[in-house]
């Protein structure tokens, strides 16, 4: 060997020893900063759109999910999985197994739902307010503007070419499971959906021989939903309704009166009672402007669907029940009260 190469290679050697150790403290400092997270913590993570498998696997080294971004993109090529990662939130645990983190990744983020019941019989301004407190990623001011029929197409809106001013009556009740990405829109959205596959292969043959819309139809099931609460009592109620507006005879529903002074705590006085507006039922004959109630599908096939009767009046004779008496005239109406009364 040269003598001159000598101190060349003395610098070499000396060159390579400083990077190996400067190395080995790289990597110490590496695993000691690995070591000092803690194995077990929850760990939330975004997996964007467009992300490589690279970009995940350092991501999840940095969070301390896996040990070696390197050593998981290789397990997660040899198990064919490289391009089928997900994007999502995801809540995964420091330390976790190679096997564990990528299942959880392929599979997809958990979907987050919430249960939303809306009984039969619900008013617009109840299934307001439970969706405020059941839902509390809904905005109180985006439902205010969502509620407006005027933000759907649905042709069940239209009755006879004439839009609806209110969503009374289809909200349609039922249980729900709600997506915690839905705004108010997407909620309402669901229930109109849900009265559109509910009602739409109905029969409603007997209400355009009668001369009465789809829309007239909820109005009379929405007072069924309100009046029977034996199922049984359904359709005589729908008798009564019908044959009141086949000979022009004021309903006389109460219900609709309450609904429309919105008041549940106290018996209709005489003032009450003498409330000029189309929902008084005892003053205007005919039917109402809107529904009063989001009924049931039961109601609403009661409505179309009524008993062939000549009744035309009902009361209740078991209070305990709510059990009605149906009559034909009005001096056995006047019977059976009289009977409920010595009952009392």
């Amino acid at each position: 060997m040269n003598k001159k190469n000598i101190p060349f290679l003395m610098i070499l050697i000396l060159f390579l020893l400083f990077l190996a150790f400067t190395g080995c403290g790289i990597f110490s400092t590496a695993a000691t900063s690995k070591s000092l997270i803690e194995k077990g913590l929850d760990v939330e993570i975004q997996i964007q759109e467009g992300m490589s498998l690279t970009d995940i696997a350092g991501l999840l080294e940095e969070k301390g999910i896996v040990d070696s971004g390197l050593f998981f993109k290789v397990y997660a090529e040899e198990k064919g999985f490289e391009k089928k990662m997900m994007p999502g939130t995801y809540n995964l645990r420091t330390g976790s197994e190679y096997s564990e983190v990528l299942k959880a990744i392929t599979t997809g983020p958990a979907v987050i739902t919430f249960k939303l019941a809306i009984p039969e019989g619900f008013m617009v301004s109840q299934i307001t307010e439970r969706i405020q407190s059941e839902l509390p990623f809904i905005k109180n001011t985006d439902l205010e503007i969502a509620i407006s029929p005027a933000n759907y197409s649905y042709d069940f809106l239209n009755d006879n070419n004439l839009k609806v001013e209110s969503l009374e009556g289809f909200l349609f009740p039922k249980t729900y499971e709600v997506l915690a990405e839905y705004n108010a829109k997407n909620v309402i959205e669901m229930f109109l959906s849900q009265y559109q596959l509910e009602t739409s292969n109905l029969d409603y043959g007997f209400a355009f021989e009668n001369n009465l819309t789809a829309y007239d139809i909820l109005k009379i099931a929405s007072m069924i939903e309100k009046e029977a609460y034996i199922p049984e009592e359904r359709t005589l109620i729908s008798s009564v309704i019908h044959n009141r507006l086949k000979i022009n005879m004021a309903l006389g529903i109460d219900a609709t009166l309450i609904y429309f002074l919105d008041k549940w705590d106290s018996p209709l006085t005489e003032s009450d009672l003498n409330t000029d507006t189309p929902y008084n039922t005892r003053m205007y004959a005919g039917l109402l402007p809107t529904p009063i109630y989001n009924p049931g599908i039961e109601s609403i096939k009661a409505a179309l669907n009524p008993e062939e009767t000549d009744y035309l009046y009902y009361v209740v004779t078991d209070p305990v029940n709510h059990k009605h008496s149906f009559s034909k005239t009005l001096e056995e109406h006047n019977e059976n009260i009289n009977s409920t009364t010595t009952v009392k």
